[in-house]
């Protein structure tokens, strides 16, 4: 009985465990909150430009970096200027007061990526050169044999290389290797193709244009995985300062 007991009292907690939380926005002065495909969002309305912003997921990884995806119309009847340098993330911490948030820029990202390769292209040499390895010894082979005799049972044993055993295993090591570096180079440019398509950087507005993509921010600060994050981003469009207050909270649904 007290073994069903804990049973039960374990499945209680893992399914009141969080580990996703769930952003929701607080609109203020000229803006609007909207829901658009699901997700929470919100639109401001400032002299010379619009801006937009929706939570890129429904649920965001507890401390893990939170993707947004922002977007920007230019009002005014010149070029306006967007640098993601200008945007700045505050967050306040109870008993710590405002703390900084980095803001991902695409060259961090990239970087990233580019040491993911360097790594991976490593790792890939290894497995490229253990199959090489592998493909020279498969030439020699080895068996034993046993000979029953009538002055009794006699062991021996063979050995030798087959030229053509060693090619055809040289010759599947090497499309193995081709295949995983195809394979690997074309993930690669897939992966700078996303980074370069979806992620915003530095763009001068035209007039009545729109410009957007994903701005991603660090992990805000968490003392608890169960307790709320609040922070302010700050986004700069040309002359104008959009502010947008969000609330990071657990998500126990």
């Amino acid at each position: 009985m007290r073994k069903l007991v804990a049973v039960f009292a374990l499945a209680a907690f893992s399914a009141g465990c969080v580990t996703t939380d769930r952003a929701r926005f607080m609109p203020g002065p000229g803006q609007t909150e909207l829901t658009r495909d699901g997700r929470p969002a919100v639109s401001s309305a400032a002299k010379n430009s619009l801006a937009l912003m929706r939570t890129k997921n429904r649920d965001v990884q507890q401390r893990s970096r939170v993707p947004f995806v922002v977007a920007f119309q230019n009002r005014s009847s010149a070029p306006i200027n967007f640098n993601v340098r200008d945007v700045e993330v505050i967050q306040t911490v109870p008993g710590q007061g405002d703390q900084p948030i980095e803001v991902i820029t695409f060259e961090k990202l990239e970087q990233e990526e580019r040491t993911r390769q360097v790594v991976g292209a490593i790792l890939l040499g290894v497995a490229a050169g253990a199959n090489a390895a592998a493909a020279a010894r498969a030439g020699h082979f080895r068996t034993n044999t046993t000979i029953y005799t009538p002055r009794g049972t006699y062991f021996g044993t063979t050995t030798g290389y087959s030229p053509a055993l060693a090619a055809a295993a040289s010759a599947n090591a090497a499309a193995q290797n081709n295949l995983m570096i195809s394979q690997a180079v074309e993930q690669g440019q897939a992966n700078m193709a996303r980074l370069e398509n979806e992620y915003v950087k530095d763009h001068t507005i035209l007039p009545g244009e729109w410009y957007g993509g994903t701005l991603a921010i660090e992990a805000p600060i968490s003392g608890s995985d169960e307790a709320p994050k609040t922070y302010q981003m700050r986004i700069r469009v040309g002359p104008d300062v959009h502010t947008f207050r969000i609330s990071q909270e657990p998500n126990k649904t």
